[in-house]
């Protein structure tokens, strides 16, 4: 891959995740996901993402997570195609970023705390993969979902084998081929989410109802449901083979060049180009 002459906007150790309680017990708690213009999965969320995983483990007292977003329109963008960069990201190895990244999809369905996405923006790429493998997700009037990777080069790697679950081939067939931006009340038609909200109000309200009332019940009895649940979902060798056809498309000229025209006509990602992003990249590149 050429090096690409361009500016990080990332910035090191920035907090990018903050904590609420949601009941009095703080057995439920809301994390709130931080990273302006555009909730860009850089490389400060996905360390900053694992270090707060990992901090759920060997501990009986958080019982549900809810995460949420206060970038306005959105929820989590993809992931910053910097990274694809190996020496684009200074003081950052992109290959050990990739790996944490995994192994934070990986916690979100071993971790024995149930989560729930609350999404009232957009949730592209990356985003979408982590909250295909929470246990729960709801959507506000303002939500957006869409997997960009196709028109890029690439699979949804992430969560694809998830979303066959979900809404079944033929539909996710369609979605992912097409890299199409989903809205909410569609994304709760077929099943995408468990379902949509009219206001941001409601989709609160609707979403504290459910943590709390989860809450209240014994640790013992939510992990056990969790993991039987979590049996019928797709192994982790199958995560391992779409990562390695993820790695033999990156590596494809094409794809690669594709990356670069991305991050150069979007301006580096910008917030007017994240908006529609994947229509964006299949007007300006096709």
């Amino acid at each position: 891959m050429h090096i690409l002459e361009t500016v990080w906007l990332g910035a090191a150790a920035a907090k990018v995740l903050t904590q609420a309680c949601i009941n009095k017990a703080c057995s439920a708690k809301r994390v709130t996901i931080s990273n302006p213009p555009v909730n860009l999965w850089d490389a400060n969320v996905i360390e900053e993402f694992n270090t707060f995983m990992h901090s759920l483990n060997n501990q009986n007292e958080t019982k549900v997570v809810v995460f949420d977003s206060d970038t306005a329109d959105f929820w989590a963008a993809h992931i910053d195609l910097n990274l694809f960069q190996p020496d684009a990201i200074p003081g950052r190895n992109s290959s050990a970023l990739f790996e944490t990244y995994y192994e934070n999809l990986d916690l979100l369905l071993t971790t024995p705390v149930i989560f729930i996405g609350e999404v009232n923006g957009r949730a592209w790429g990356a985003g979408d993969e982590h909250l295909l493998r929470m246990d729960m997700r709801f959507a506000g009037p303002h939500a957006q979902f869409g997997a960009p990777e196709a028109a890029v080069g690439l699979i949804h790697v992430g969560a694809l084998q998830q979303l066959v679950r979900l809404i079944g081939p033929g539909r996710a067939s369609e979605y992912m081929l097409a890299a199409a931006q989903v809205s909410g009340h569609e994304a709760a038609r077929v099943g995408w989410v468990n379902s949509v909200h009219p206001s941001a109000e409601a989709l609160r309200n609707h979403v504290d109802s459910v943590a709390t009332r989860i809450s209240l019940f014994p640790v013992e009895t939510l992990r056990a449901t969790k993991a039987s649940i979590a049996e019928q979902a797709p192994s982790k060798s199958i995560l391992d083979n779409d990562r390695a056809r993820f790695n033999q498309l990156a590596a494809i000229p094409q794809v690669q060049q594709n990356v670069e025209d991305i991050i150069r006509l979007s301006k580096n990602q910008s917030r007017s180009w994240e908006l529609n992003n994947n229509d964006n990249i299949v007007r300006y590149l096709y």
